[in-house]
């Protein structure tokens, strides 16, 4: 890694709001019916941090665009916003 490329590395790292893990959560992810075609698919997070998540997802999906997440397990449901 050039000299460079490790000072923009680490300056990204210092903008970021929270640390980001590596943490698989079993999830539900619809569109709400307000944000075009509905849809319900199982995934599963990749990496979580305390604002977001990383996902894979077999749906076609745009930023900005507003789904509902619910937790599998705890039942807990929140409304995300793509980025």
């Amino acid at each position: 890694m050039s000299d460079q490329q490790l000072t923009d590395t680490k300056q990204c790292l210092r903008k970021r709001r929270s640390q980001r893990i590596e943490l698989t959560v079993p999830v539900v992810v619809h569109r709400p019916p307000k944000e075009g075609p509905q849809f319900s698919e199982r995934a599963q997070t990749l990496v979580v941090n305390a604002h977001g998540a990383l996902m894979s997802l077999a749906e076609r999906v745009t930023p900005e665009q507003k789904l509902l997440m619910q937790n599998i397990d705890s039942g807990e449901q929140k409304e995300c916003r793509l980025v």
